[in-house]
Order: structure tokens, then sequence, then C-alpha cells
């Protein structure tokens, strides 16, 4: 689960991490209010789990109490990729000298957390690591237990850092691999961190995420479960589908039967230069109706142009895999202008081959993982044409 930055920042605050000054507010009064106890001149940050809030306009600066109210009055209700701004965060200012990205994820291709730090904060990090590889220390971390205190001065002293700034940036890389450990977490990440005039380093921002599976392990956060989360995400859960939001600038929907295949799927889109937006675990014994709702579901993720379903026959039945996708068809026709790859074998497949074929849906039988992901790439190449699904693009 992906939490709201004050969430992230409540647990950076348990954990001894500096974060500014700030309230949660759900009304411009209340904005006002808090902005007066905060010295006047605030940032105003809308509390939705998508990255870019703030070229969407989500992260303003007010100088007033008054402002500060008109500003939350502008952006509670809004929707942003698909979520409605319902809580802001009202935040003193920092007097900023420098900017770090501090990072700690789990790498799905090896199996491993592992720890970046940069001096150059405060910008897409994917960015950098293209334009500036070297810009980047890197630490690659032990899967369950925490290192000793020394590698995270090492990986500062790797990134430049020294003095102060390599103390406190140590101490607060150490704090940060504590709570991802002890929250079994998948992404602890400060972005930026700032270096304050005043010799404070301090996370001004928070993304946190936290295993699904390893919720019953944390009752302490249970509250949060109830936090009104991603519509997919609520929707799959209806259907006991497990559903995964991606990279938010990505296009192409993952459908697999079984979190192993999603991610091994993820994978390969990847390396053959695709952005997976999503994945969605079938599990196994799945209906033609969770199919179908598999298949609705990944289409409302925002930014769709392409899906992959990958499915072995197994648990699984191919034609009833092919039954819930035609059904769909059926529902929406217009749906077939998404480019749609369709790779099973296994129990029924020949059923379920033949189904798909009636319906113009294009299907890997025999060939591999990598030949379905190019396939479907190649159909993305060549459409150039808008989406008339009515789905958002």
């Amino acid at each position: 689960m992906y939490l709201y930055e004050y969430q992230g920042k409540e647990l950076f605050n348990q954990q001894g991490l500096a974060i500014p000054r700030g309230e949660v507010i759900t009304t411009p009064a209340a904005a006002r209010e808090a902005a007066a106890r905060l010295g006047g001149r605030v940032v105003i940050k809308a509390q939705v789990r998508a990255g870019g809030r703030g070229k969407a306009g989500l992260v303003k600066i007010s100088s007033f109490p008054e402002e500060a109210a008109k500003v939350a009055g502008e952006m509670l209700g809004l929707t942003y990729r698909g979520e409605t701004v319902r809580q802001l965060l009202v935040e003193e200012v920092l007097n900023i000298e420098q900017e770090f990205y501090l990072g700690i994820s789990l790498d799905y291709g090896h199996g491993y957390p592992v720890m970046l730090l940069s001096t150059q904060g405060g910008m897409d990090i994917e960015e950098v690591a293209r334009r500036e590889p070297e810009a980047l220390a890197r630490l690659v971390l032990p899967e369950t237990t925490l290192p000793p205190l020394y590698l995270f001065a090492e990986l500062g002293r790797k990134a430049g850092l020294m003095g102060k700034k390599l103390l406190q940036v140590r101490d607060m890389l150490w704090r940060m691999a504590q709570l991802f450990y002890r929250l079994d977490a998948l992404t602890v990440e400060v972005n930026p961190a700032v270096w304050c005039r005043d010799g404070r380093l301090v996370a001004a921002d928070a993304k946190v995420i936290i295993d699904d599976a390893a919720w019953d392990r944390h009752p302490e956060l249970a509250s949060w479960l109830m936090v009104p989360d991603d519509p997919c995400q609520l929707e799959a859960q209806k259907y006991n589908l497990g559903y995964v939001r991606l990279d938010t600038a990505g296009e192409i929907g993952i459908i697999a039967g079984g979190a192993g295949l999603c991610l091994a799927t993820m994978d390969t889109v990847i390396r053959l230069g695709g952005r997976p937006a999503s994945f969605l675990d079938l599990g196994g014994g799945i209906t033609a109706e969770q199919m179908m709702a598999a298949m609705e579901i990944t289409l409302k993720t925002a930014g769709i142009k392409g899906i992959i379903v990958n499915v072995y026959g197994g648990i699984n039945n191919c034609y009833t895999v092919a039954q819930g996708i035609t059904a769909l068809l059926d529902k929406l026709p217009a749906v077939l202008q998404v480019p749609l790859v369709v790779k099973m074998r296994g129990h029924s497949q020949e059923e379920g081959w033949s189904l798909l074929e009636k319906y113009g849906v294009t299907v890997i039988k025999t060939g591999t993982t990598a030949e379905a992901v190019q396939k479907l790439l190649l159909q993305l190449a060549v459409d150039e044409g808008g989406r008339a699904d009515g789905y958002p693009a």
C-alpha cells in the first residue's frame, strides 16, 4: 500500500527523522488557521498517492493565511490521476541551502533492497540516473537485517559528502533503513531531504510503500487501511484480485496468473523498452466474471494504451479466461481499439484460443512472454489513433 505523504512523515517522526512543522487539513478555514499557527508563509500540498503533484499545480506556496484558505479551496475536490483530493498538508516553508535524494527500494529483478543517495534532490531520480548515472551513490542492503552504521557513512562519502552534512545524511539513511525493515516496506524515499541554512537536515517529502501481504504484521497501522485508496485497487479487492499501480507515466497494463508471472512479465516489458502502468494478479481458480473485472479495472488505469494477458492454465482454465475477455468485448466492442495481446497455454487452451480468435484478439499460443510483449509494443508503435472506449487516456 502506498501511504500518503503525511502518513509517511508520521512514521518518519516516530523513527527520529526531522520533518517540517505541519498540519493535515480538510477545509479552507482549517488551512487559514494552520497557516496562522505556522507563521503565515506555508507550502500547501495535496495528499494524493500519484507523483508529479508539483507540475500539476497541487503543491503551492502561500504568503499569508487568507491566501492559504484560497489555495485550499481551489485544491480540495480536484481529481488527479483518478484520485480525489480530500486532504491537504500545510507545512512551514524551509530555508533551503541544498537538496538531496535518499531512497530505499526493493530491486524486484534481483530480490534485494537497494539504497540510493544523490546530491541532486527534488528531481525525478530516474531522469538523474539516465542523465548522470555517476550522480547516484548505490548500496546493496541485506535482505532482512540492518547493516552497520559505518556502511551508511561510506555511502555518503561516495556521494562526496563531508563533515556535518555527512553525519546527518548518514543518520537519516540509517533511520530510513530501520523503518524499511521494521515495516516490511517496499519503498522508503525522501525527495528532497533539505539541508537548511540553520544546519538541519529535514525530510521535506515522504514516500512509503508497505507490502500488502504484511499488513497483518502491523496492526498499529490498521486504521490507515480505511483511508480511501486507489479506486482501481478498491475495485480489485471486491473481486479478490491483486492490483498494483506501478509507473504513473506507464502505458502497459499487465494481467497475469500469479504474482511471479506478473513480476516476470513486468521485467520483460521493462527490458524490451516498455513502461508498465499496473499489474493485476489473477490468482488461481478465477471465474469469467473475475477475468472480465480484471480487464475493466486495467482499462480504467490512467495512461493505459495497451494490455498484455499472460496466463498458464494449471489451476486457471484458459477457456474461462477467454470467456471473461470476450464478455467485456461484447459489452464494450470499442475495447479492441486498445492493443491487446493474450499469451496463454494449459488447461482448455485450444478452446480458449479459438474463442479469442473469433473476436480478433491477438493470441500467442506457443511463443514466449518476450514474443508476446514484442507483439504488443509493435502494435503500440503503429497505433497512433486516440482511444474510443470511454476510458481515460
